[in-house]
């Protein structure tokens, strides 16, 4: 694997994983909110370098969209919830 998008994906994994503990932690919906866009976001952001990198194999492609797509959809999902949550609140 293309060691240059090993680092990559680093960069992006960190940050998105710690957001997982940071939604756990916020005290109120709106954080929780605000922490699950920044974490949509960054997932977005990933896909987009990696879809667009050029030089990677087809291999090296599908498994960096393939990592980067299962956190953003885990992100999607914990995002509808957060909005179910606070439209249910009301």
């Amino acid at each position: 694997m293309n060691e240059t998008l090993v680092s990559t994906c680093q960069m992006f994994l960190v940050p998105l994983t710690i957001l997982f503990a940071a939604v756990g932690v916020a005290n109120t919906r709106f954080v929780k909110l605000l922490v699950c866009l920044l974490g949509v976001a960054i997932a977005a952001l990933w896909i987009y370098r990696v879809w667009l990198w050029t030089g990677l194999s087809l291999l090296d492609r599908r498994t960096g969209v393939g990592l980067a797509g299962l956190f953003a959809f885990c992100w999607v999902l914990t995002l509808l919830n957060q909005l179910k949550s606070m439209i249910s609140q009301r």
